[in-house]
């Protein structure tokens, strides 16, 4: 799958998904790392957006702007560990509840809402 890694996401998460042979680009190797640039940026290169931005979720569903995907991470504890382990669950379902849905990982609870088109 390919993935963009917002700049607000630690480096092992990016690691790990290299690691396990994604396709990986990281937000702050972009030359505008703007929200609305980085969704028009993903959509146009069929990437899930990785984030602890809420802020896509209002582009998104707000203004309906379109995604390929995200993965919002809300852990009150923002620890790699926790962020991979949640990504170990959400990559072990088939890949079509994961493009084209809003995920929100936190302690838990993984919550998968599919985009509007």
């Amino acid at each position: 799958m390919k993935f963009l890694i917002d700049e607000n996401v630690c480096y092992s998460v990016s690691k790990y998904l290299i690691n396990k042979g994604h396709n990986v680009i990281i937000a702050t190797k972009l030359e505008n790392k703007e929200d609305c640039f980085l969704l028009e940026y993903a959509f146009k290169e069929n990437r899930i957006i990785i984030t602890n931005d809420k802020d896509f979720g209002f582009f998104i569903y707000r203004q309906i702007l379109p995604s390929r995907g995200v993965i919002l991470f809300r852990f009150v504890q923002e620890l790699p560990s926790l962020k991979i382990a949640a990504l170990e669950v959400i990559l072990s379902r088939d890949q079509a509840q994961i493009l084209d849905h809003f995920i929100v990982a936190s302690e838990g609870k993984i919550r998968v809402r599919p985009l509007q088109r």
